[in-house]
């Protein structure tokens, strides 16, 4: 399998698109909280799943976590758009398990030669956390995520090293 599309300078633009992509796509749709978070997870996954593919060759750990991760992911957007009625249930746990993950992603990436990223994650994970309860809204979600999204791919666009950046912490 030819992976040489994802290189650094690609993966931070797609990062960035699906950045832009989660910050608009809750302001287009009026429909279910269900349908839209779980489109937002789609997107997360689908980025988690390109990062970790592409990562595999830098940090086996975190390249296998992410795509785990972004496995995990998919099945959850699976069932918050196609069983909405279950996330209306449960919609709270959701919140803060998905700011768990993200502090837990986090600290694998500082382990590994993405610290910057690493930071950027955890400390929006503890931000969706503590407004755990307003990011019931998927608009606030959405703009976590592709807050997230669009730093971590600008961190990624302007590194000299193909997107990976060591800060030596």
């Amino acid at each position: 399998m030819d992976l040489s599309f994802f290189n650094g300078k690609n993966n931070a633009i797609i990062m960035i698109i699906l950045g832009i992509i989660a910050l608009v796509f809750p302001l287009i749709s009026t429909g279910t909280i269900g349908v839209l978070i779980g489109a937002i997870v789609l997107i997360l996954a689908i980025s988690l799943m390109i990062n970790g593919i592409f990562q595999l060759s830098v940090s086996r750990l975190y390249g296998i976590f992410s795509i785990l991760f972004g496995l995990l992911c998919l099945i959850f957007a699976y069932q918050l758009i196609f069983n909405p009625a279950v996330v209306s249930a449960i919609i709270g746990i959701i919140i803060y398990l998905f700011g768990i993950l993200l502090i837990i992603i986090g600290i694998i990436s500082i382990l590994g030669p993405f610290r910057l990223i690493g930071i950027t994650t955890i400390i929006f994970g503890i931000i969706t956390l503590l407004v755990g309860s307003s990011v019931q809204d998927p608009k606030v979600l959405g703009t976590i995520i592709g807050i997230w999204l669009i730093i971590s791919g600008i961190i990624a666009l302007f590194d000299k090293d193909n997107g990976y950046i060591d800060v030596h912490i």
